[in-house]
C-alpha cells in the first residue's frame, strides 16, 4: 500500500514503514503488514487500543470465533483475555498490544459460517451463533471449558436455526461432535428440543462407536454411558452444568 499510494520502490517503502513505526503512527501487525493508528487519538501517535479493530485488521479472510464471537453474540458474559481470530490462511502475526490474539487455522472447505456485525463503529466478520454454538462444544478449551461450552449452547438455544445447525454438522464431517451436540440439546435447559427429523437423522446407530463428551486429556476416558447419543459422560455434572440447568 505504500508503493501503491506513495509511488515508491519496495526498498524506500520498507525504509518509510520502519520509521512510522518507530514514531508510534504504524502498528505492524505482521510481514509487510501495518496498522495506522487513529488520528483521532491525538498528535502524539497513540497506538491504537480498541482488540476488536486491531484483531479485524491481522489477518484476511478472518472471523472472530469461539470464545470471542461468543462474548460478542452475548454468550459468555466474563470478558476473556485472549482474542481468538480464525482463518483459512497461514499467516505470522507479531502485534504489540495490550490484547492477546491467537490466530486458529482451519481447512478451507471448514472456513464457513460467519456475518457481519457492528461493535464499537467498527464491522466485524463474526461466526454467526449456530457456527460459534459448534466451535465452542468442538473446542471447548477454547470456550471457557466444557461449563462455558454449555453455558453458550444455553443462551443460544432460543435463537438457533435447526435447519442451519444440521447443515453445519454436515459440512463439517465430524461424527463425534455430532454425537456431542445430539446429547447436549437434549440434556440442557431451556428445554427446546430440535424437530424430530432433526434428531432421528442423528442418532447413531448400535454398532457406531461411542465418543468421549469432553476432551479425554483433561477428564480421561470413564462415565456412564448414554445409550441413545453414545457418549461417554466423561465430565462431571457439577462441572458441565456449573452454569446452566441440566434436564
Amino acid at each position: 500500500m505504500i508503493q501503491q499510494y506513495g509511488r515508491v520502490g519496495p526498498g524506500f517503502a520498507r525504509k518509510l514503514a520502519h520509521e512510522l513505526v518507530a514514531k508510534g503512527w504504524f502498528q505492524r501487525v505482521g510481514r509487510g503488514r501495518y496498522l495506522l493508528n487513529p488520528g483521532a487519538y491525538g498528535p502524539e501517535a497513540v497506538p491504537d487500543a480498541d482488540p476488536l479493530r486491531v484483531g479485524s485488521r491481522l489477518v484476511r479472510p478472518y472471523y472472530f470465533g469461539y470464545a470471542t464471537a461468543a462474548e460478542l453474540w452475548g454468550f459468555l458474559l466474563q470478558p476473556g483475555r485472549v482474542y481468538y481470530l480464525v482463518t483459512p490462511t497461514r499467516t505470522g502475526v507479531h502485534v504489540k498490544h495490550v490484547a492477546r490474539f491467537r490466530v486458529i487455522r482451519v481447512a478451507p472447505r471448514r472456513f464457513f459460517g460467519s456475518t457481519l456485525i457492528e461493535r464499537r463503529k467498527q464491522s466485524l466478520e463474526v461466526s454467526d451463533i449456530e457456527r460459534t454454538v459448534l466451535d465452542c462444544i468442538d473446542r471447548p478449551e477454547l470456550s471457557g471449558g466444557m461449563a462455558g461450552a454449555v453455558q453458550v449452547l444455553a443462551r443460544a438455544k432460543r435463537r438457533l436455526s435447526w435447519n442451519r445447525l444440521g447443515t453445519y454438522l454436515s459440512r463439517i464431517g465430524n461424527r463425534s461432535l455430532t454425537l456431542r451436540v445430539g446429547f447436549l440439546v437434549e440434556h440442557v435447559r431451556p428445554s427446546i428440543a430440535p424437530p424430530a427429523a432433526w434428531l432421528t437423522r442423528r442418532v447413531p446407530q448400535s454398532q457406531d462407536p461411542w465418543v468421549p463428551l469432553g476432551p479425554p486429556r483433561t477428564f480421561g476416558r470413564r462415565g456412564p454411558r448414554d445409550p441413545r447419543w453414545h457418549v461417554v459422560q466423561n465430565v462431571p455434572d457439577r462441572e458441565l452444568f456449573a452454569e446452566v440447568d441440566a434436564r
